[in-house]
């Protein structure tokens, strides 16, 4: 496995292990998508943005033989940072 720190906006950093087989570009991309569809999981359906993020990381992909599989077999390893909030 390799592991992919993926910035994400809200002032942190998501660590996602990602399948060692795959290119540079795959590990991030996939990385990215994981990461943020799991924080992006809604309490109305939670399975609806990783659903998706998995669905574009397939089509975007060059290893989508193995695209689902690949998704499933990553682990998101800790978040840190935190989320900034607006004073009104």
């Amino acid at each position: 496995m390799k592991r992919i720190d993926v910035p994400v906006q809200f002032t942190g950093t998501v660590t996602v292990l990602v399948p060692s087989h795959l290119s540079a570009t795959d590990a991030r991309l996939l990385a990215s998508k994981l990461a943020l569809a799991r924080i992006l999981a809604t309490t109305d359906n939670p399975d609806a943005p990783e659903d998706d993020a998995c669905q574009d990381y397939a089509e975007e992909c060059s290893a989508k033989a193995t695209a689902e599989e690949d998704w499933d077999s990553c682990e998101v390893q800790g978040v840190s940072g935190k989320w900034i909030t607006r004073r009104r």
